[in-house]
């Protein structure tokens, strides 16, 4: 049985027969009338008295047309508040910690500017930590610094950057190394399993190194480094800043590039509303504008 069913049924108790139904509901007068059968032969009951041309409700009929009644009329509360688009305006973006804080003010600014009618909420973690959310449903879409580890998302490459190796003003290195050089001092990494760090390994290979500080924060390190502690390797986005003012200086790894890429990802089984696909779409041509570009065509 259908929600029809029940409002055929209705309309015949309101309009008091087949007739006056079928104008209220725009159909043919046997449609009404096959309606209510149907619905008498699916629960083996009976509706309605015939006596002639006109109908009566039995007790039967008349207890379930209170309860046709408040379904029908919570079939319109939900078709009501889906049509609403009350939950399909909010966006939930995910962004890795460098993304996060380089660009989605950007991307955020963005989405106001083209979709004013969407509502965006973020959150900035580290990458494990976001794909953890898009698995579980608690993001619609994310941005990471490389790609997702799990089989059940989906990533597009979308951009990228490097990573630059950085310390104080005054720590003593030479302004040139091999990634093997860096055996010779203290190290201040990411954390383990963050996209930093993996393209950090990946790139220099299998050295042995000193690690005196591994933090989450971007910003611990560069203070760290800012305090002669060690050599950093952190995004060229995050330090070129510091470079530009002398409070940081880098250090030429010879042999090998620390490249990294950015990815757009959501989960293989999300189903994107046109409201999802049109922010999403929005978010992306961000990273497609020239200063986001900087970071490939440096690579």
């Amino acid at each position: 049985m259908t929600i029809r069913h029940l409002k055929t049924f209705i309309a015949v108790c309101e309009c008091g027969g087949i007739t006056k139904a079928a104008e209220a509901l725009h159909v043919a007068q046997p449609a009404v009338s096959q309606t209510v059968a149907e619905l008498e032969k699916y629960y083996g009951i009976v509706l309605f008295d015939r006596f002639g041309k006109k109908l009566v409700l039995t007790d039967c009929g008349k207890r379930l047309l209170a309860k046709a009644k408040e379904t029908a009329a919570s079939f319109d509360d939900f078709e009501n508040l889906a049509n609403s688009n009350l939950q399909n305006n909010r966006i939930r973006i995910g962004a890795s910690l460098t993304i996060g804080k380089r660009f989605l003010p950007q991307i955020l600014n963005t989405v106001a500017q083209k979709l004013p009618k969407i509502k965006p909420c973020a959150v900035i973690d580290n990458r494990a930590e976001i794909e953890e959310m898009l698995l579980a449903g608690d993001l619609d879409f994310a941005f990471l610094e490389g790609a997702a580890e799990s089989p059940n998302l989906y990533a597009e490459e979308i951009a990228g950057d490097r990573l630059v190796a950085v310390c104080g003003a005054a720590f003593n290195v030479p302004g040139e190394l091999k990634a093997g050089g860096l055996e010779k001092y203290p190290l201040l990494l990411r954390e383990v399993g963050s996209a930093s760090r993996r393209a950090f390994e990946s790139a220099a290979g299998n050295i042995d190194i000193d690690i005196l500080v591994e933090s989450a924060s971007n910003g611990a390190l560069i203070a760290c480094a800012e305090n002669n502690l060690g050599i950093a390797v952190l995004p060229e986005a995050l330090v070129d800043g510091y470079i530009a003012t002398g409070r940081l200086k880098e250090i030429k790894i010879t042999n090998c590039s620390f490249k990294r890429k950015y990815f757009a990802a959501y989960h293989k089984n999300k189903r994107f509303s046109p409201q999802q696909r049109e922010a999403f779409d929005v978010c992306v041509s961000v990273f497609k504008q020239p200063e986001f570009l900087r970071g490939i065509s440096n690579t």
